[in-house]
């Protein structure tokens, strides 16, 4: 393990692996392991402040298992401004963004992600695409076609290329979360004040009437109807601008999904509503990968010990 101040120290490499950890050293663990063995690139973990022993945990893991990768500490940040950071001072051509809570399976998968990438030159990048979805009942308790979970590139395990990515967050764009509402054009303040309805059992079945054409306005239209808000989780306002500009993601087929299981809950809150509804609609998400961060980290453990030989009570 080596430990850098700043990612202008990083080797000058094509392709770079991130892993950002925040306090989930164990499933962070086995992300970083099978990163090495199934990706075959070089990682770099960003450690944010983490208070559980993670740079003692690495350092000792990276002795028992002989294994390189690069260390760097960052402060605590929204996960979308640590990605702007990232995308906008590292100076790989390409970055692969594996969650912390991700256990790559799939031997060929990355390899095939960065040959997608190569034979689609416009694309922003490679990777699986998690389709847009109305919010609605039963989940969310809000009347049909209310609310819109725009569609992005899923963020736990993904192939950029820095430069439009960069250009674009440059350009005022950004990895962050954010929720505008439109019902009424051209003023998103008195939109949110209207959405404030939403959360009231005896207001949220209230309609604004509909706009008769779209006008001249920037809000998002779905289906021929205007949402009164839309959820642009982690990555999807930064793919709707990037697609926008001519950069396309190049979509993974479905089927590989199965090569990538992915920890839900760990490193953010239960995937819930229309998250988890389209996760278990495309394969993402198995009984084990619901299961609650203490049942994930001994399931990671297991792995750990079985798939890598490592020594879990040395580390623990």
């Amino acid at each position: 393990m080596q430990v850098i101040t700043h990612l202008r120290e990083l080797p000058p490499v094509p392709v770079q692996a991130v892993i950002i950890n925040c306090g989930t050293r164990w499933v962070s663990t086995l992300a970083l392991l099978s990163t090495l063995r199934h990706a075959g690139l070089p990682v770099l973990v960003i450690d944010c402040e983490s208070a559980d022993g993670s740079e003692r945990h690495f350092q000792l893991l990276s002795r028992q298992a002989g294994i390189k990768f690069h260390w760097l500490a960052w402060p605590l940040r929204p996960h979308g401004m640590t990605l702007d950071r990232l995308f906008s001072e590292i100076a790989a051509d390409t970055v692969l963004l594996v969650d912390s809570d991700v256990d790559i399976r799939d031997a060929g998968l990355v390899d095939d992600m960065c040959r997608h990438l190569r034979e689609h030159g416009d694309a922003y990048g490679a990777g699986f695409l998690q389709p847009g979805e109305w919010l609605g009942p039963p989940q969310h308790l809000l009347p049909p076609r209310t609310g819109y979970f725009a569609e992005r590139m899923w963020i736990p395990l993904v192939l950029l290329r820095t430069a439009p990515v960069r250009e674009a967050i440059a350009a005022g764009a950004s990895f962050m979360a954010r929720r505008p509402f439109q019902e009424v054009a051209g003023y998103p303040r008195l939109s949110r004040l209207l959405g404030y309805r939403f959360r009231v059992p005896g207001l949220r079945h209230i309609k604004l009437p509909q706009p008769a054409a779209r006008g001249g306005s920037a809000a998002l239209w779905v289906d021929g109807i205007r949402p009164a808000f839309v959820d642009y989780d982690t990555g999807a306002a930064l793919h709707a601008r990037l697609t926008a500009n001519a950069h396309p993601m190049a979509a993974m087929p479905v089927a590989r999904w199965g090569g990538v299981h992915h920890y839900h809950g760990v490193t953010r809150a239960r995937l819930g509503g229309v998250l988890r509804a389209a996760a278990a609609k495309l394969g993402m998400v198995s009984k084990q990968s619901q299961a609650e961060p203490l049942t994930a980290e001994e399931d990671a453990k297991q792995r750990l010990a079985a798939q890598y030989g490592i020594d879990i009570a040395s580390l623990a």
